[in-house]
C-alpha cells in the first residue's frame, strides 16, 4: 500500500462510486471491500453486514471510499485532478463524469456524488507556466473561457 491514500467519505455509495470510477480508468481496479460488523454497526448507525470501505486504484493511485453515514460532504475545496494525454481522454472522461453530473468552468467538473474533479490536459501546466506572460494571459483568458478544456485551443492560445 502507498504511504499516502485518499480517502473518500460517502454516506452509502462508497462500492457504487468505485466501480463508477473504476469504470472510467483503463487502470482502474477494486481490491478490497470490508463490511460493518455488530461493533461498527452500533459507532456508526449503519446497518451490520453492509459495505464499511472499498479500497481501489485508479492509474496507480489508491483510493479508500468509506460508508460513513450523511454527516460530511463533498466540496469544491478538494478535489482530483487527472492529466490528460489527449482530446480523446479527455472527451472520453469529460462525457462520463458528467453523465449525471455537473460541468463547471475550466475543466471542473462535479460528479454525480458530489466529487470535484479536473479534467485537464497534461501539457497545461506548461502553457501556464511560459516565461511570456502574454501568451499565459492568452491561454488563461481562453481556459477561462470554457467548460471542457480543448487541448488545440489552448495551444492555439499560447501561440498568439
Amino acid at each position: 500500500m502507498q504511504k499516502i491514500v485518499t480517502n473518500l467519505w460517502f454516506d452509502t455509495q462508497a462500492e457504487e462510486a468505485a466501480k463508477f470510477y473504476t469504470s472510467l480508468f483503463e487502470e482502474g481496479s477494486i481490491h478490497n471491500i470490508t463490511y460493518y460488523g455488530s461493533s461498527g454497526a452500533k459507532v456508526s448507525d449503519m446497518p451490520e453486514r453492509t459495505v464499511l470501505t472499498v479500497e481501489f486504484s485508479l492509474a496507480d493511485q489508491e483510493y479508500i471510499a468509506i460508508n460513513g453515514g450523511p454527516m460530511f460532504k463533498f466540496t469544491p475545496a478538494i478535489s482530483l485532478m487527472v492529466n490528460c494525454d489527449s482530446q480523446e481522454e479527455i472527451d472520453r472522461l469529460w462525457e462520463g463524469f458528467c453523465e449525471e453530473g455537473q460541468p463547471e468552468e475550466c475543466g471542473w467538473l462535479t460528479d454525480k456524488y458530489g466529487l470535484s474533479w479536473q479534467i485537464v490536459p497534461s501539457e497545461l501546466n506548461e502553457l501556464l507556466s511560459n516565461s511570456d506572460p502574454v501568451k499565459v494571459e492568452n491561454v488563461n483568458r481562453t481556459m477561462f473561457s470554457m467548460k471542457k478544456l480543448d487541448i488545440k485551443q489552448l495551444r492555439k492560445a499560447a501561440m498568439e
